[in-house]
């Protein structure tokens, strides 16, 4: 091999390993740069609103130059473009010190805004009701507005799927407490403690918590597959592919159950 080729082959491989770097240390850092090449603009704004904006994309987000040059050689030989961004974003990410690490370590209970009692530790170790759970699965970006924010339409699909219209598929009490306090219904008072302590169950008066069965027509398999939809009964493969190995947001399939206090009994006068 000449010299002039040796030289040639040399300067490429510097200029190739100097592209990658800069694109890589220099690029990739500033979030703002991922607009450039991807329809993501209302997942920006989110972003740069949320509690997130001093974290770069890519302590979150699993993304190489070996990503981008894929796509933009997908784009360039078959023509093909999901505008339909869809990301990956490993637990270990969530998980690394300085970020939330210490949400497993400590597993303990919070009660939420909504006077919810939430444990961390048995939703991200434990297999619910068939599915591995990943933090997307929960933290996501379908909430209008928000960036990782949780959905409690996730919540509701989860513990109401399947279930009569008057039951949780884990109970009343694995998220609610019954109120210490009397409170007044149409002018009369009622004690929930009293109610609980004399065997009343939450149904025989709350006969109605939600509306919507959750079911996911297997229509919408035909949004992102054409004329495939053979594991549509096979439920175990199909969260295994889309929830634990591809962090699809359950809402893309999924329509939502609404829960609250939709009927409650009462007593004939």
């Amino acid at each position: 091999m000449s010299k002039k080729i040796l030289m040639i082959c040399l300067v490429s491989v510097g200029v190739v390993l100097g592209a990658y770097i800069y694109t890589k240390e220099m690029m990739f850092r500033n979030p703002e740069n991922c607009k450039v090449c991807h329809f993501m603009t209302p997942f920006y704004k989110k972003w740069e609103a949320s509690t997130h904006n001093r974290v770069d994309c890519l302590k979150c987000h699993v993304y190489t130059p070996l990503n981008a040059a894929s796509g933009q050689l997908r784009l360039l030989v078959g023509g093909s473009y999901n505008s339909r961004p869809r990301t990956i974003v490993s637990d270990k990410n969530c998980l690394q010190s300085g970020c939330h690490d210490r949400r497993l370590i400590e597993s303990k209970a919070i009660s939420t805004k909504r006077g919810i009692e939430f444990n961390h530790m048995p939703h991200f170790t434990e297999i619910k009701r068939g599915i591995k759970l990943h933090c997307r699965s929960c933290h996501s970006d379908i909430v209008q507005g928000e960036h990782m924010k949780v959905s409690m339409n996730v919540c509701f699909l989860c513990h109401f799927k399947g279930v009569s219209p008057d039951q949780s598929a884990t109970g009343c009490p694995s998220c609610h407490i019954a109120p210490k306090q009397p409170i007044v219904v149409k002018g009369k008072t009622f004690s929930h403690d009293e109610a609980m302590k004399a065997g009343y169950k939450c149904n025989q008066c709350h006969t109605e918590v939600t509306r919507g069965d959750g079911i996911a027509p297997k229509e919408k398999c035909y949004f992102c597959h054409v004329e495939k939809t053979e594991m549509y009964e096979d439920v175990r493969s199909m969260h295994l592919n889309h929830v634990t190995k591809n962090q699809l947001d359950c809402l893309w399939c999924h329509p939502r159950i609404e829960h609250g206090k939709i009927r409650i009994f009462e007593k004939s006068q």
